[in-house]
């Protein structure tokens, strides 16, 4: 039972410390909360107070929109929030416009509050208007007067931000679907890129790209911005022309549009041939003259301009495997290593690694990226030593049992070497964690160099955190969780004398037998990856015995060391409790939880130093995953000897550490729980449609300002782009968003990102699932 006057008492306090206490508390428990009003007021004051580190107060809006839909008194409730949105600081004021996103469906005078939004565009900081422009565009369907509110949209398209124009134009094409006179809105856009202003040309341009796809006059739309790319204004000229290629795919004609883009290929606007490139890399499967296009990017691989050829190196990259003259792009490749730009040079070692099964000269590629690993260019060796993994993992794959393992080792070197300078969120975030959990699970002695104790687990847990996205590579991480579980009674229970080894076995060619099953799936989409794993099932099968074996061993010394000992009478019930646990149904294995809960609680000493082991013992039980459950048993279990004999320092130094990081780990974990609460309901949704929307068109959006992410967001982008349903779609697409939010939270990244980042995260929060 939550004590709601101490989590009030806490807000009260002089200590910061406690305010973030009392805020999680509110946060993560407020449905469960008696007094629903007490909890917003005090969330509501711990926004407010400028005493708090701006975080604090940031998450407390963050919760404040989440609860809004329980409480009673709505309209009170969206004047507190409005009354944050005029705060004199702008960083809340800033979070209070996003929170407003997700209060407004749920007010009761939609006009009302709709106005009060459009009263707020006026906020002299840009970033603050950029949030409000979002928060209208999420908010438009739920609005009675549409075709007034389309207006409002409509003057806001002379912003003198920049950004601030390019999310009206998103808000623009996301609120076309829902306005009830679609010839009058078409009309309007095509005023916007006749306008006198450039702004709002720009404005009208980008807004075409998106609003391409719900029109029936498709050809049309191509037309208007193939004229813009003609436009006086370099930034117009730049934005159509990144508008065509989310046009492109609607548009059926594609001979025409192919010889409009085979024209812009010479223009003179560098920006123009830029995005031309980028286009070009995108759309070239569909093109149906492939020759021609693959002359073009040819050709522009000898641009004057050092970031067209840049564009270029990346195009053949992601059409490498379309290329009709593979021998001469794999030189144009070569070529470009050498280039004086270090941009050019890091873009040709990344699109080397993803290239290379498709390369005619495999030995020369693979020279080309040693040389270019050793680059004076950071992001240069960076790419190269990431490609170098991927294609040891292609080595892997192709290899016979002998040279398996020494390629999987060498893949995992190179891993580890674009670590530490591409940083937490690279494109070897997801490889890193997820093949060296793999090789550990298959060869089972650890024997490559650990971070740290427990890698393991932890390497599993931070590949699920990077790859959500992807529907492959999701697969392909619950093949690996599969084989981790065929071991995890065991790894989990490293201290515990097991006695029942022969039925356990079987229990682990369960798990085995369904990560074969899911390796059947990524065949097709992650093929190389898919039979690297495949070659470890037989080794992990005859390591499986011998594992077990040394465990037990392991558990017995361990059992003896905890004899004469504070921490023996906990220990000696701990193992005479587990003893009689066997592989069972998901209910007896419960039991077996709670009994082992109780024993901890009768047994465990209540001296200093042992509070914090108290409180996860009582969280064991707010945990719904069993496996979890298991992993945080482990846990204990092997802290009591260690903490028997530990210096009350070091005690006191442990639970510090565990307080200053669980604010953060906190928000995380509560938005994975988010995420896959909003998955499992995704059927439940009124508006899917504008969930997707807003999800597509803020990665499109960010996706160029944040190169460590730029594989991932296209990775998903390319699924979004597919003929999946909207509800697959969404499945597919949503996981990525606490993906960006860690990365904002490591990453020193612009405010325009850290807007859309923010208003995805509003968007999965603000969800609540039906009773």
């Amino acid at each position: 039972m939550i004590d709601q006057e101490k989590i009030h008492k806490q807000c009260l306090s002089k200590n910061p410390e406690e305010h973030i206490k009392a805020l999680h508390k509110l946060r993560d428990n407020f449905s469960s909360l008696v007094d629903k009003q007490q909890a917003w007021n005090d969330l509501y004051n711990l926004a407010r107070d400028d005493s708090n580190k701006r975080y604090v107060r940031r998450d407390a809006i963050f919760a404040i929109s989440s609860a809004y839909s329980e409480m009673s008194n709505k309209e009170r409730a969206w004047n507190d929030l409005i009354e944050l949105a005029n705060d004199e600081d702008d960083y809340v004021r800033h979070y209070a416009a996003s929170a407003l996103s997700s209060s407004l469906p749920n007010t009761s005078n939609k006009e009302q509050s709709w106005n009060d939004l459009i009263g707020l565009t006026n906020d002299v900081d840009g970033h603050v208007r950029r949030a409000l422009v979002s928060t209208l565009r999420l908010s438009f369907s739920y609005v009675p007067n549409k075709e007034k509110a389309w207006n409002d949209l409509i003057g806001l398209t002379n912003d003198v931000d920049g950004y601030v124009r390019k999310a009206v134009a998103s808000t623009l094409s996301f609120s076309f679907l829902y306005v009830p006179d679609k010839e009058k809105a078409w009309n309007d856009l095509i005023g916007l890129t006749n306008n006198a202003d450039w702004r709002v040309r720009q404005t009208g341009a980008s807004t075409l790209g998106f609003v391409g796809s719900y029109l029936p006059h498709k050809e049309e739309v191509w037309n208007n911005l193939i004229e813009l790319t003609n436009d006086k204004d370099s930034d117009v000229r730049r934005t159509a022309t990144y508008a065509l290629g989310y046009a492109f795919p609607y548009v059926s004609d594609k001979q025409k549009v192919w010889n409009d883009l085979h024209e812009l290929t010479k223009n003179q606007d560098s920006g123009v041939r830029k995005g031309i490139v980028d286009v070009l890399g995108s759309v070239f499967f569909c093109i149906p003259d492939k020759n021609q296009v693959w002359n073009d990017l040819h050709k522009l691989t000898n641009d004057e301009n050092s970031n067209i050829r840049a564009g270029v190196a990346s195009s053949l990259g992601s059409a490498f495997a379309y290329i009709p003259d593979k021998e001469q792009a794999s030189n144009d490749l070569h070529r470009l290593t050498n280039d004086e730009e270090c941009n050019v040079r890091s873009n040709v070692a990344y699109s080397l690694g993803f290239v290379f099964p498709h390369i005619p000269n495999k030995q020369k590629a693979w020279n080309d990226l040693i040389i270019l690993s050793k680059d004076s260019d950071k992001i240069t060796r960076e790419s190269a030593n990431y490609s170098l993994g991927k294609v040891s993992i292609f080595k892997a794959s192709q290899a016979k049992e002998d040279d398996y393992r020494r390629e999987l080792e060498t893949a995992i070197k190179f891993f580890e070497k674009a670590e530490p300078e591409y940083g937490l969120y690279r494109p070897s975030h997801f490889c890193l964690p997820f093949y060296r959990s793999f090789y550990s699970i298959v060869f089972g002695k650890h024997e490559l160099k650990r971070k740290i104790d427990g890698y393991v687990d932890r390497d599993i847990e931070d590949a699920k955190n990077a790859i959500k996205g992807s529907k492959s590579k999701k697969l392909l991480l619950e093949a690996v969780e599969n084989l981790a579980n065929a071991l995890k009674e065991i790894q989990n229970l490293e201290n515990i004398d097991l006695e029942a080894t022969k039925c356990e076995l079987n229990f682990y060619r369960k798990y085995c037998d369904r990560a074969a099953e899911l390796m059947r799936d990524t065949e097709e989409t992650a093929p190389f990856a898919t039979i690297t794993l495949r070659k470890g099932l037989p080794i992990l099968d005859r390591h499986l015995k011998e594992l077990l074996e040394e465990i037990q061993e392991k558990a017995k010394i361990a059992c003896k060391e905890s004899k004469d000992t504070d921490a023996e009478e906990i220990a000696c019930a701990v193992s005479k409790e587990v003893q009689k646990w066997e592989i069972g149904s998901q209910e007896e294995m419960t039991q077996n939880i709670e009994g082992l809960i109780e024993t901890f609680r009768m047994r465990m000493p209540h001296i200093p130093g042992y509070e914090h082991i108290f409180e996860e013992i009582e969280e064991i039980r707010n945990v719904n995953d069993l496996a979890k459950q298991y992993e945080i048993v482990s846990r204990l279990v092997g802290l009591i000897p260690i903490f028997s004999s530990m210096p009350d320092q070091v005690v006191k130094d442990i639970k510090t550490i565990k307080e200053e990081t669980t604010s953060i780990s906190n928000e995380i974990k509560y938005l994975h729980i988010s995420v896959d609460r909003l998955i499992e309901s995704v059927d439940e949704l009124q508006n899917p449609q504008e969930y997707l929307d807003t999800i597509q068109q803020n990665l499109e959006e960010i996706k160029n300002d944040i190169p460590e992410m730029k594989v991932k967001i296209d990775e998903v982008l390319y699924e979004l782009y597919s003929p999946l349903s909207t509800t697959q779609k969404l499945k597919v697409a949503i996981p990525i968003i606490p993906s960006l939010v860690s990365y904002e939270m490591e990453t020193d990244v612009p405010k325009l990102v850290a807007d859309k980042i923010d208003e995805l995260k509003n968007l999965v929060l603000r969800f609540k699932k039906s009773k």
